[in-house]
């Protein structure tokens, strides 16, 4: 009988590990996607910047055009900085459904059973 016991309990454990696996792996993920966004949006903001400040040391627009196109560059920025927590938690939640999905039995069985004590 304590055999039986102590498959079942390491089968538990083994599919306790699985779950917390597919945790850990949706969070990496989750948290690749916020920073390449974040490192996406931030080139995209310095390209923006760089030309231009070489457009305007050039010789090329006023200074009202210049504040003007840095204020919208700036706010298309931190539009995109606000959205990258969203982003995240949902490719999170996708990404456990997703391995929810695919993990068969251990995601099935997610309660535990009353065992009387010997």
């Amino acid at each position: 009988m304590s055999k039986v016991v102590s498959e079942k309990q390491a089968e538990e454990v083994r599919d306790i590990m699985i779950e917390v696996a597919r945790t850990q792996l949706a969070a990496v993920t989750a948290g690749l996607k916020f920073w390449g966004g974040w490192v996406q949006s931030a080139d995209k903001y310095t390209q923006k910047i760089s030309a231009e400040l070489t457009r305007v040391s050039e010789g090329g627009g006023d200074s009202q055009e210049l504040t003007g196109r840095l204020a919208d560059f700036g706010r298309e920025y931190l539009r995109e900085m606000i959205s990258l927590p969203s982003v995240a938690v949902e490719h999170f939640t996708g990404e456990i459904e997703k391995l929810s999905k695919s993990g068969g039995k251990s995601s099935a069985k997610r309660t535990r059973q009353a065992r009387a004590k010997d």
